[in-house]
């Protein structure tokens, strides 16, 4: 039997040419109806986007990078004018910058100028002040320390220049600079001489520091007083009107020169038995520094008792010692009550203790406490930061580290537990009611009910 050869299985038609047609068409309608809506343009940079972070999660991530390329970037819509001030301000800030770092010259412009008085390194003081918390930063502070120098080399008469702190404002911040000058005369007859009391130092304030520094008046004993009864936000302006209540009579570099010197008697403190009297058995002697002093050992400082407070103690009065008693056979009342207030405010002494003025403080220490053998000398050495802060006077804060050691103030120049902003004021007087004139007895009298009996 002879098989059937099979036949050769029919191969499958190709695609007619109308059909691809047909699909290449639908495809090109579509994509132009995704380019005017905007999707396609939106895929292609969600897929451009993907390939060139190569996220993880890409497939999650899908929504979130769809949103951030839907939102215009605040870059892309700054305009010429946006532009151009924003220019102009980074210009300034540049100009300033270099103002600032330019050494100081003669007017030839040839030597540079040497500074005629100390001038502490605030640089190195920001170290140890950042270990405690504080501080302005490497930036601002290296900017602090060449305002100071371009300033110390206009200044005349002047010893010693030192950064004392900024003062927070509304609307802008001072920096106060503080001068120790030669003496002087008294502006009036009710006020310490310069160098002396609460006019020892000079301060000066600048809101910007590539600007001119503007000195402070010196401080009356009642605008001492009169700063201790009000609670006032500095807004930046030395010449702006203090509004409060009770009212207070200067401007605003009247009432911050009253604030420093508080802040100044309070909070500026030196290593216990750094400084001490010429004269030991003569309390009234001038105080100067201690040559045979050496700074204790790290774990000795972790207290209150170690350090002391070294500028005079301010008194109710506004002043740091009374005035001296008048006659008592001439003027026996003024000799009475000037005896009195000497007794419920005695006067404190200079070299005091952070307990004999009542101020809360909190000492601490940071950084490595651990103590080692310096290859020098032999002598145990620690590298531990220890720091004080005042909690009466937030911002106030003292730190030492080896033999070093330095005070400032960063704060809006607020006591802590003063009284309100403005306390409220008594109620207005009330006026007189108006007479009413005369009404009949609402509980009648003694001859209406003998009379009812009667009818």
């Amino acid at each position: 039997q002879v098989l059937a050869r099979p036949r050769p299985r029919a191969s499958c038609p190709a695609p007619a040419k109308p059909l691809l047609r047909c699909a290449a068409m639908n495809l090109d309608a579509d994509k132009a109806y995704m380019q005017k809506e905007g999707v396609y343009e939106h895929l292609g940079k969600i897929v451009g986007r993907v390939v060139a972070e190569k996220p993880k999660d890409a497939y999650g991530l899908i929504e979130v990078l769809s949103r951030f390329i839907k939102e215009p970037s605040k870059a892309a819509e700054v305009t010429d004018d946006e532009a151009a001030e924003e220019l102009k301000v980074l210009t300034e800030k540049v100009q300033k910058g270099r103002t600032l770092d330019k050494v100081p010259t003669g007017e030839d412009g040839a030597e540079p100028l040497t500074v005629p008085c100390t001038v502490p390194d605030f640089v190195e003081d920001a170290e140890m002040f950042s270990w405690a918390g504080a501080g302005l930063g490497e930036i601002e502070s290296y900017k602090v320390m060449c305002s100071m120098r371009n300033m110390a080399v206009k200044l005349e008469g002047v010893t010693k220049l030192r950064f004392w702190g900024k003062v927070l404002g509304t609307d802008a911040d001072y920096y106060v600079a503080e001068a120790s000058a030669e003496g002087g005369e008294a502006d009036s007859e009710d006020m310490d001489p310069p160098g002396e009391g609460a006019n020892q130092f000079t301060y000066f304030v600048a809101p910007d520091l590539a600007g001119a520094w503007v000195k402070l008046p010196h401080v009356k004993p009642a605008d001492i007083v009169a700063a201790r009864q009000i609670k006032y936000l500095f807004t930046g302006n030395p010449q702006a009107k203090v509004t409060t209540h009770p009212f207070f009579e200067g401007k605003e570099e009247v009432l911050l020169r009253a604030q420093i010197a508080r802040i100044t008697a309070d909070t500026l403190l030196c290593a216990k038995g750094a400084l001490k009297r010429d004269d030991p058995d003569d309390p009234s002697s001038a105080i100067v520094p201690d040559t045979e002093f050496l700074m204790p050992p790290a774990a000795q400082l972790c207290t209150a008792d170690a350090w002391m407070h070294m500028t005079p103690h301010l008194l109710d009065n506004g002043r740091t010692r009374h005035k001296e008693l008048p006659d008592k056979d001439e003027e026996p009342e003024a000799y009475a009550a000037a005896v009195e207030e000497q007794e419920n405010d005695p006067p404190k002494d200079v070299l005091r203790g952070l307990g004999e003025d009542g101020l809360m403080w909190s000492v601490k220490q940071a950084g490595d406490t651990m103590v080692y053998t310096s290859t020098t000398d032999g002598k145990p050495k620690s590298n531990a930061v220890t720091y004080a802060r005042c909690l009466t006077w937030p911002g106030a804060t003292f730190v030492a580290q080896g033999a070093n050691y330095a005070n400032l103030y960063i704060g809006y120049g607020v006591r802590a537990g003063a009284p309100d902003f403005f306390p409220p004021a008594p109620p207005c007087v009330q006026d007189e009611p108006e007479d009413p004139g005369e009404v009949p007895e609402p509980q009648g009298t003694e001859e209406e009910p003998a009379e009812a009996e009667e009818a």
